[in-house]
């Protein structure tokens, strides 16, 4: 019989594991980016989107658009 706490704790450690992961990917793809070095893992969505990141940034940076938060 599995016990519960046994299994939530093995949950919790792969999350943080993924999570430490989806970081450790997200922070090469820019740190290559801002080596001016071209994609070296294109096959990973985490080191794409950080690769991506700067683009994103200077997007959303430069956006004349006031925000608006009268959704109603």
């Amino acid at each position: 019989m599995y016990n519960i706490a046994d299994i939530d704790r093995e949950i919790a450690e792969l999350q943080e594991q993924r999570d430490y992961e989806i970081i450790y990917w997200f922070d090469m793809g820019e740190s290559d980016r801002n080596y001016g070095l071209s994609p070296q893992h294109s096959e990973n969505p985490w080191y794409i989107l950080g690769w991506h990141d700067r683009e994103y940034q200077l997007e959303i940076g430069f956006n004349p658009e006031t925000p608006s938060f009268d959704h109603f």
